[in-house]
């Protein structure tokens, strides 16, 4: 029996392990030195202005929303093709929310799809282009008609920290913010880099930035003027905000694992070419999206059977009684219950997305995978189809 291969593992170093007890040892465990320091890091990886750490990818994703003001009767239009809180978010905030059928070649939002969309339907308030796996969205082009028909941008970037692509002769980091409002980061144990879990918003626009962060602590505002005519201990809240704090622990491993995302990066794309080598030539598959122009960090290896439901299910299974456990990313958001009986949206709604859906698979792939497991994971797949 094959030693156990998860489909996605956290790779901690011991530098990681002394990081945090470091900070267990200091003076602060939340609310200190090591959060700044973090959103520090995520500036100067990334060269956007500001960084607001929060609890996770989720509340990052909310506190966008608030950011930005959506509410009621808003619409938002996202990729059906992500985790559910790439649409809740909208919902959160009273929003509506609608789907933009993914391009086959990059698996994200295709920008021709959500032009037609703008065209024949009322422009949205708000567009979530989500880099899928890894692949930058088509950024520059959802900006450009962003410009056009007069929507707020979030980048979903959370398969996506150490991400690039280049437009008009330049290269951006996923999270730049060079072609959207704000762009959001995950920190779970799954992704590129954990913080135990965790999450980041990113923007180039101060007033954005003091609204995240005043709504990340409960929407309390502190000032010199005010402490100065009532005392250092006065607060005051305008808005109702939320505790989305992120701790100094959490912040002191993410920092750690920032310094080694280069490692983490060049791992995951071996990974992925020892995967592509394997399996160019078989016709029976589709492999992941590969663009001119961006260079993805992979965060899943996301590969597509040809023969379908069937053999994707045969070959989930065969794998897993080898003790090699694979996932599915995603079921299309729009079949969630929640939204086919709120909007009425139907499984047959977003083509592109149902068909990748039917077919797909995510192997495993995380910076500790040995080659020999890369291996095992090539031959037994091989060997069931």
């Amino acid at each position: 029996m094959t030693k156990s291969i998860p489909y996605a593992r956290q790779w901690i170093h011991e530098e990681d392990i002394r990081a945090v007890v470091r900070t267990l040892d200091s003076s602060f465990l939340t609310t200190g030195p090591e959060i700044e320091k973090f959103e520090a890091r995520l500036c100067q990886l990334t060269g956007a202005g500001h960084a607001i750490a929060c609890t996770n990818g989720t509340a990052a994703l909310h506190l966008a929303c608030l950011a930005l003001e959506i509410s009621a009767p808003d619409l938002g239009l996202t990729s059906p093709i992500s985790f559910l809180a790439s649409a809740n978010c909208i919902e959160y905030c009273g929003g509506k929310t609608d789907f933009i059928d993914i391009n086959p070649l990059t698996l994200c939002m295709d920008p021709e799809k959500l032009e037609a969309y703008c065209l024949s339907n009322q422009p949205p308030r708000l567009v979530i282009p989500v880099d899928f796996a890894g692949m930058p969205a088509d950024l520059p082009a959802i900006r450009s008609l962003a410009q056009r028909f007069g929507f707020a941008v979030i980048e979903d970037a959370a398969h996506a920290i150490g991400s690039t692509y280049t437009f008009e002769g330049r290269t951006y980091a996923c999270g730049s913010c060079a072609h959207s409002d704000l762009a959001i980061f995950s920190f779970h144990p799954a992704k590129t880099v954990t913080a135990g879990e965790g999450g980041a918003i990113l923007t180039n626009d101060d007033d954005l930035a003091f609204r995240l962060k005043t709504l990340r602590n409960h929407g309390m505002v502190k000032n010199r003027e005010l402490n100065e005519e009532h005392g250092p201990w006065y607060y005051e809240m305008e808005t109702p905000g939320f505790n989305y704090r992120i701790t100094d622990i959490q912040c002191a491993l993410g920092v750690s694992q920032l310094s080694r995302i280069d490692e983490f990066r060049a791992r995951r794309q071996e990974i992925a070419r020892l995967y592509n080598k394997a399996f160019k030539d078989d016709d029976r598959l589709i492999l992941p999206p590969q663009e001119l122009g961006k260079t993805a960090c992979p965060h899943l290896y996301p590969i597509q059977f040809r023969g379908g439901s069937s053999v994707r299910k045969k070959v989930y299974q065969g794998l897993a009684a080898e003790n090699i456990f694979c996932q599915v990313h995603y079921i299309p958001i729009h079949f969630q219950p929640y939204y086919a009986k709120k909007y009425g949206y139907t499984k047959k709604k977003c083509y592109q997305a149902e068909t990748y859906y039917s077919r797909c698979l995510s192997l495993p792939l995380f910076p500790a995978l040995k080659d020999e497991e890369v291996q095992t994971v090539i031959d037994k797949l091989s060997a069931l189809i």
